[in-house]
């Protein structure tokens, strides 16, 4: 029975260390990588660092605006920091880690439309900050408000990585430990889609019938904008022709100072790849529009 139960502890105790060992690593790998997504992009940007335009949103934004034609067209310097599956409260977070790097915005966008209905957080964008826990207090703040399983991600060695798996495993551990590039440019942060929506197929998008009163990411932006002299504006991005509005872009009109509707502004549903996102022809009619219609 003895030797059982030291078995048993010297068993424990290695499994134990090996965890810590884990964690240590991953973490130490996940710190000291090139940028693979935007959260590590912009916990890579020198503190200073100006930025003329930077725009946040979901994949409506990240396959949307192209940086490269507003350089190219203003020559002032631009990142998209979309992000596939983003909501408001990312958004919030990831402005709140420009301003803790000391990164100077010029001009914020800020994409909206039935994302406002949200109050919650992406699982993507959670998962991209977990290797920063408890190094960031910024992101441990960000997590411990939206992650529910935030004491066993921070005190349990491993947990977060064998947890999210899909996102932090060991195949996206070993990319980041061999430095292998994305193939996104993250200086600039367009991801191009591919394809167009098919002649003759019907395809729908459709917006909620209800609006919230307001919401709490949009309330948090605004105030972070106001104390950091940040001018922000908002829009909604195109739609292809069979969008069914249900008057919730008046409504939105309506909540936001600054919003302005390009829900409608591109005809041709051939610049489309799916009725929510426009393809890599349509991005660059989209940016040239919004060029013109911000200003820039």
């Amino acid at each position: 029975m003895k030797k059982f139960i030291l078995n048993f502890v010297l068993i424990s105790l290695g499994v134990i260390s090996l965890l810590f060992l884990l964690d240590f690593v991953y973490t130490k790998v996940y710190e000291n990588t090139i940028p693979r997504n935007k959260t590590q992009y912009i916990l890579s940007l020198e503190e200073g660092e100006v930025l003329d335009y930077v725009f946040l949103g979901s994949s409506r934004t990240e396959n949307f605006i192209m940086p490269s034609v507003i350089k190219e067209v203003t020559k002032k310097k631009a990142v998209n920091l979309g992000t596939q599956g983003a909501r408001l409260d990312d958004m919030a977070f990831f402005l709140r880690l420009l301003i803790s790097k000391k990164v100077e915005i010029k001009r914020l966008f800020v994409q909206v439309d039935y994302i406002f209905n949200f109050e919650s957080s992406s699982d993507i964008v959670r998962a991209q900050a977990l290797p920063y826990i408890r190094s960031n207090a910024i992101i441990k703040n960000y997590m411990k408000r939206v992650d529910s399983g935030y004491t066993r991600n921070y005190y349990l060695p491993f947990y977060r990585y064998a947890s999210n798996d899909y996102r932090l495993g060991f195949r996206e551990f070993f990319a980041s430990a061999i430095n292998k590039k994305e193939k996104i440019n993250f200086n600039d942060g367009f991801v191009p889609l591919f394809n167009s929506i098919k002649e003759g197929e019907q395809h729908v998008a459709e917006l909620p019938m209800e609006i919230n009163k307001t919401n709490k990411s949009i309330l948090e932006i605004e105030a972070l904008c106001r104390a950091n002299n940040i001018e922000v504006n908002y829009f909604c991005s195109p739609y292809c022709s069979g969008l069914i509005t249900n008057n919730y872009l008046s409504k939105l009109k309506e909540r936001l100072p600054n919003f302005k509707d390009f829900s409608m502004v591109i005809k041709e549903d051939s610049l489309f790849q799916n009725c929510s996102h426009l393809n890599i022809e349509g991005a660059k009619v989209f940016t040239n529009h919004l060029i013109t219609a911000f200003s820039l």
